[in-house]
């Protein structure tokens, strides 16, 4: 038996999947930008928290940073997200550490 399909149906389905494609696309792109923003903020929120323990550690005679403190949560994100979690779990702690 042979197929008898409408070339124009199937440019109109292939159009409208495309259309639906990019919508998608769209759609998720947003959610990823909501995301990037809380991270973000969750970030700042991180690095305030960071400078008070800091202030705090220092003004009771230690150091500004904590080397196994660093090496535990660098642990963490590498137990969390796999090899490269701990490129994250760096660049998160460099971008909280603060000025030297």
């Amino acid at each position: 038996m042979t197929s008898t399909a409408d070339p124009q149906a199937a440019d109109q389905t292939i159009e409208d999947a495309s259309a639906d494609s990019i919508q998608t696309v769209g759609t998720l792109r947003g959610q990823i930008d909501a995301l990037d923003t809380a991270i973000a903020r969750l970030v700042t929120e991180r690095a305030q928290l960071s400078r008070r323990i800091q202030t705090a550690r220092m003004n009771a005679g230690g150091t500004r940073i904590e080397l196994g403190r660093e090496r535990a949560i660098l642990d963490h994100y590498r137990s969390a997200l796999g090899t490269d979690g701990a490129a994250v779990g760096e660049a998160v702690l460099r971008a909280c550490r603060g000025a030297r």
